[in-house]
């Protein structure tokens, strides 16, 4: 799938800058001690981890590109739940923050939603380019 901007920042495609702020803001976010009172929306911390991978997820998908989808994908899911691993286990060193086995379920549970929708809408659309050609 090309990417739909081929937009670039001094040289690096715009979608890869924003997928490093995202990375780097969701880490920064869950490494803060929980003694800070910074307003969050009222929803389930379970919803909120599902939603930060559900983006991560996309926006790994959207930046990485490879005829081997099993690979492309399969690599994506893996990086992303090692990533997910590491974040929880680090978060024992932040005072007021642990490390949650059902943090580490929901956010591998976003993750692999948003590489499914995204694999799902690339054949679709696949499918659909091949049946408009041989039309």
């Amino acid at each position: 799938m090309r990417p739909l901007t081929k937009i670039s920042v001094f040289g690096v495609r715009l979608a890869c800058v924003l997928l490093a702020i995202y990375w780097l803001a969701i880490f920064t976010g869950t490494h803060l001690p929980n003694v800070l009172a910074i307003p969050q929306p009222n929803v389930s911390d379970k919803v909120k981890h599902f939603v930060a991978y559900f983006v991560l997820g996309a926006m790994m998908c959207y930046v990485t590109n490879s005829e081997n989808w099993v690979r492309r994908f399969l690599g994506i899911g893996l990086i992303g739940m090692a990533y997910a691993l590491i974040d929880e286990l680090t978060q024992q060193l932040v005072p007021g923050r642990h490390c949650d086995p059902l943090d580490f379920f929901a956010d591998s549970l976003g993750l692999w939603c948003a590489i499914g929708i995204y694999v799902g809408a690339k054949y679709v659309r696949n499918t659909l380019r091949t049946d408009i050609a041989a039309s």
